[in-house]
C-alpha cells in the first residue's frame, strides 16, 4: 500500500492513461496548464 499523502503537500509524479487513448505525466501536464487533482479512494471498488 502506498503511503498516505499530508494535505497541502505535493503530488507524486506519476503517468496515467486518459479517454483519449494517451498516456499523460504529471511532470509534462504542469509545463502546459494548472492541473487539479481529485482523488476517489472507493471509485470502482466493490462496497
Amino acid at each position: 500500500m502506498s503511503d498516505l499523502l499530508v494535505i497541502g503537500s505535493p503530488a507524486p509524479g506519476f503517468t496515467a492513461a486518459a479517454s483519449d487513448g494517451k498516456t499523460y505525466t504529471l511532470a509534462d501536464v504542469l509545463t502546459r496548464a494548472h492541473v487539479a487533482l481529485v482523488f476517489y479512494p472507493g471509485n470502482n471498488t466493490p462496497g
